[in-house]
């Protein structure tokens, strides 16, 4: 989000990945991604996913060379249709930042789910597929 500022839960996440990825404990920063990004209900299989999906992105970014690629965004301009969904067990930013974006993006609406973390079109995939597609049925106009 722009000129957002990591509040202390945000920082003190990236704080414990960052010193156990420095400590050589990739298994350990891989499990604080996996409790720290799911929701309680998040399944076995879900989380197994998503251990393998850090995984990768660690040892991905180990290997890559970033470049800065910082740009002005302006969310105003945006004119899709935008359903921001958000998991009550999240992060405390990313559900604020959630919140604010029908502030930001016009006719945009929010939606908070109770069970979810951060990522709950995995966690539930063909619940978070049929709410997009109601929004959408809603929100876009036929033919």
């Amino acid at each position: 989000m722009p000129g957002h500022v990591p509040g202390p839960e945000l920082r003190s996440f990236t704080e414990r990945k960052n010193a156990l990825l420095a400590a050589g404990n990739i298994a350990g920063a891989v499990e604080l991604n996996v409790t720290t990004w799911l929701g309680p209900e998040a399944s076995g299989e879900v989380r197994e996913q998503v251990r393998q999906m850090c995984r990768h992105a660690v040892e991905t970014h180990a290997a890559a060379k970033f470049a800065s690629t910082a740009a002005p965004v302006d969310l105003a301009r945006i004119t899709a249709p935008c359903l921001a969904v958000s998991g009550a067990h999240d992060l405390a930013d990313f559900r604020e930042i959630a919140v604010g974006l029908p502030e930001r993006i016009a006719g945009a609406r929010h939606l908070e789910l109770p069970w979810a973390g951060h990522l709950p079109s995995l966690e539930r995939p063909a619940v978070v597929t049929d709410l997009l597609i109601r929004f959408l049925g809603e929100t876009v106009p036929a033919g």
